[in-house]
C-alpha cells in the first residue's frame, strides 16, 4: 500500500515537473559574431570594396553567402538599415547574378530564381554585366549630396563595391530545468 502511494506521488511529481518545463520553454534567435539581425536574417557589412568573386568567397569564409532579397519586406528593412551602418556608401554586392549562360537572375546564396527585383531607374541594362548590386539613387544639390533608396543595378562582376553577407539566425530553445529532488530537500519551518 505504501509503495503504491509512493509510486503515485512520484508519478504526480514527475508530471508536474514536466508541465513546468513546457511552460518555461523559450525560443531565442541569435546571429553570429559581427552580424546583426535585419528582416529575419543576419547581415554583415564589409566596407572594403572587392569584386563579386572575392565578395562571394569572403562571405563563405564567414559561413554565410552574399545578400539575397526575396520580397518587399526584406527590401524595405535593408534600406532602412543601410543608412545607419554605411551612410556614405552608394553600392553593395548582392548574390544576384546570371552567371553560367542563364538568362534569368538567381540569388546564388539561397539557390533560387530572383522573382522580386526592385530595379533602379533605367535598369536592367543587359550589356552592363552579369551581377547585381544595390545602388543608391544619388542626387547632388547646392546643400550637398543626398543618397536615396538602394535599388538593384546590373554591374560587371569584376567591378569593385563593398558587400553584405547574410546568414540564417541560429535558433535555440531554452527550458528551465526543475531539480526533481528539490521537493524532497525542502524543509518545512517548525
Amino acid at each position: 500500500m505504501l509503495s503504491s502511494k509512493l509510486f503515485c506521488f512520484a508519478l504526480a511529481t514527475l508530471a508536474f515537473g514536466h508541465i513546468y518545463l513546457v511552460a518555461s520553454e523559450e525560443t531565442i534567435s541569435v546571429c553570429p559574431t559581427d552580424f546583426v539581425q535585419v528582416a529575419g536574417k543576419c547581415l554583415h557589412l564589409y566596407k572594403s570594396p572587392k569584386n563579386f568573386y572575392y565578395s562571394d568567397r569572403y562571405c563563405h569564409t564567414r559561413n554565410a553567402g552574399l545578400l539575397s532579397i526575396r520580397n518587399k519586406k526584406e527590401f524595405d528593412a535593408i534600406n532602412e538599415w543601410l543608412p545607419t551602418v554605411a551612410p556614405n556608401s552608394p553600392e553593395f554586392w548582392t548574390s544576384g547574378n546570371k552567371l553560367g549562360g542563364i538568362e534569368d537572375f538567381y540569388w546564388q546564396s539561397i539557390g533560387i530564381k530572383a522573382f522580386y527585383l526592385p530595379w533602379n531607374v533605367g535598369q536592367p541594362i543587359a550589356t552592363a554585366g552579369d551581377c547585381l548590386t544595390l545602388l543608391a539613387n544619388v542626387t547632388t544639390t547646392a546643400e550637398g549630396t543626398i543618397m536615396g533608396e538602394h535599388r538593384l543595378s546590373v554591374t560587371s562582376c569584376i567591378s569593385y563595391a563593398p558587400l553584405i553577407c547574410q546568414a540564417p539566425p541560429q535558433i535555440f530553445k531554452t527550458q528551465l530545468c526543475l531539480n526533481t529532488t528539490a521537493f524532497f530537500e525542502a524543509k518545512v519551518p517548525a
